[in-house]
C-alpha cells in the first residue's frame, strides 16, 4: 500500500508530542528527591494523565465531530509542547499535577484524532480499508519512537544538560512538528460524521480486549516486572564482563516494548491478509503461552527473557489488530476501546502488586496475565471482523 503523507504527518507529530512525558518515566523517579517530591507524589504524577483520560477519552470523541479536527490538533499538540517548559520550570506538587492531568487530556485528543485521521487516509488511498491493519501499524511504530526516544534521549540529555534543559529542548522540538498535524488532515474530512453516520455498534467484546492488552502489557508486567525479575535471579551478576544485573536487565526489557513497536507494519500486514479475527486470537493466544511459558518455577533465564521479549512481539500485534477493528467503527467505538485500554493500564499494577502482597509466587504475575490473554483471545475471535471492514 502507498503510504498516504497523512498517516506519516500525524504519525510524526505524535512521536514528537510524546518527548517530554516518556522523559518524566524514565527521569523523574530518580531525581524525584531533588525536586522536593515525596515517592507517593511521584506515583500521582505518573498516573495523574491516564486516569483522567477515562473521562476525556470521550470528550475529545464528542468534540472531534464538533469542531475541527485539524484545529483541535494543533491546539492539543501546542498546549502539550508548552507543558514541557512547566514540567521543567515547576517544582510545587500541585502545579505538576495539573500539568499532567492537562497532558491527560491532550494526549486524548491526540490519540483520537491521529487513530480517525490513519482511518480517513486508508479509506481516501486506492485500496481503502484492505490496508487499514498496515497503516495502523506504521502509525504506531513511527509514533512510538517518540517513547523510545523520550526514555533514552531524555536519560542521556538530563545527565548531560539538566532537567530543564532538555525539557526545554523537547518543548522546541515538538513545537517544530505542530504544522505536521494540521498538514495531516489535508484533503480529508474537516469534523468526524454523527455517529448515526459513521459508527458501528459498541462491541462488548471489543472492550474486553482493550482491557487486556492495556491490564497485561502496559500495566501488569510493566509495573511488576523489576519485583519479579529481582525474587525470580535475586541480586546476580547476569551480564559477565559487562556487569548486567537485575535493574538493568529490567530496564533493557521494558525499552524493548517500544523497539517491538517497530515491528508494528509487518504485523498489521498479516492482519490485512488473514483477517483481524484469526490474527488478533492468535496474538492473543501467542502472548498467553509466552507467559505461562515464563511462568515456569525452572525456566532458564535464557529462555525467560526470551518469552518476556516475544511477548512483547504479540502485545505489539494485539494493539495494532485492535486499534484497526475500533477504527473501522468510527470514532466512537475508537474513544470506547482507548478507555477501556486506559482502564486496564490503571488497574494492572494494582492487580500485580496485590499478588505480590498476598505473598503468591512471583510466577503468578505472569500466569495472571496469561489468563487475562487467554481470555481475551476467546473474546477476539467471536468479536472481531473476519476481514477488513468497510469504513
Amino acid at each position: 500500500m502507498k503510504r498516504s503523507r497523512g498517516v506519516w504527518f500525524v504519525s510524526l507529530a505524535t512521536a514528537s508530542s510524546l518527548l517530554g512525558d516518556q522523559m518524566l518515566y524514565a527521569v523523574l523517579p530518580t531525581i524525584y528527591a531533588d525536586l522536593g517530591l515525596q515517592p507517593y507524589q511521584v506515583g500521582v504524577l505518573l498516573s495523574a494523565n491516564r486516569i483522567v483520560r477515562l473521562v476525556t477519552n470521550h470528550l475529545a470523541e464528542q468534540g472531534s465531530r464538533r469542531w475541527s479536527l485539524a484545529w483541535l490538533l494543533v491546539v492539543a499538540l501546542v498546549t502539550g509542547a508548552l507543558l514541557n517548559i512547566a514540567y521543567g520550570m515547576v517544582a510545587w506538587f500541585p502545579g505538576l499535577l495539573a500539568a499532567r492531568i492537562l497532558w491527560g487530556v491532550c494526549w486524548s485528543f491526540i490519540r483520537q484524532i491521529g487513530l480517525m485521521t490513519v482511518v480517513d487516509a486508508a479509506a481516501e488511498s486506492p485500496t481503502g480499508s484492505a490496508h487499514l491493519g498496515r497503516a495502523m501499524g506504521f502509525y504506531s511504530g513511527i509514533s512510538r519512537l517518540g517513547s523510545i526516544s523520550g526514555n533514552l534521549l531524555g536519560a542521556l540529555g538530563h545527565d548531560l544538560l539538566g532537567f530543564s534543559s532538555t525539557l526545554f529542548i523537547f518543548a522546541a522540538a515538538s513545537l517544530v512538528c505542530v504544522p505536521l498535524g494540521p498538514l495531516s488532515r489535508a484533503g480529508l474530512p474537516r469534523t468526524r460524521p454523527s455517529d448515526t453516520q459513521s459508527s458501528g455498534p459498541i462491541k462488548p467484546g471489543l472492550l474486553v480486549c482493550g482491557f487486556a492488552s492495556g491490564c497485561v502489557g502496559q500495566g501488569l508486567i510493566a509495573a511488576t516486572l523489576g519485583a519479579v525479575l529481582g525474587a525470580r535471579l535475586g541480586d546476580v551478576d547476569l551480564g559477565g564482563a559487562l556487569g548486567l544485573g537485575v535493574a538493568s536487565l529490567t530496564g533493557v526489557l521494558l525499552a524493548s516494548r517500544w523497539v517491538a513497536d517497530l515491528l508494528a507494519p509487518v504485523l498489521g500486514h498479516i492482519a490485512d491478509r488473514v483477517g483481524r479475527r484469526r490474527s488478533g486470537a492468535v496474538y492473543f493466544a501467542a502472548g498467553a503461552a509466552v507467559l505461562a511459558l515464563a511462568a515456569a518455577p525452572q525456566v532458564p533465564t535464557s529462555v525467560m527473557v526470551l518469552a518476556i521479549l516475544a511477548f512483547y512481539v504479540t502485545a505489539t500485534g494485539v494493539a495494532v489488530v485492535l486499534q484497526a477493528e475500533a477504527g473501522s467503527g468510527g470514532s466512537r467505538r475508537v474513544a470506547s476501546y482507548v478507555t477501556a485500554s486506559d482502564f486496564g493500564s490503571a488497574a494492572g499494577p494494582n492487580l500485580g502488586w496485590l499478588l505480590l502482597q498476598l505473598g503468591v509466587a512471583e510466577g503468578g504475575v505472569f500466569l495472571l496475565g496469561a489468563g487475562v490473554y487467554a481470555l481475551a483471545g476467546i473474546a477476539a475471535w467471536y468479536t472481531l471482523d473476519d476481514g477488513s471492514a468497510d469504513l
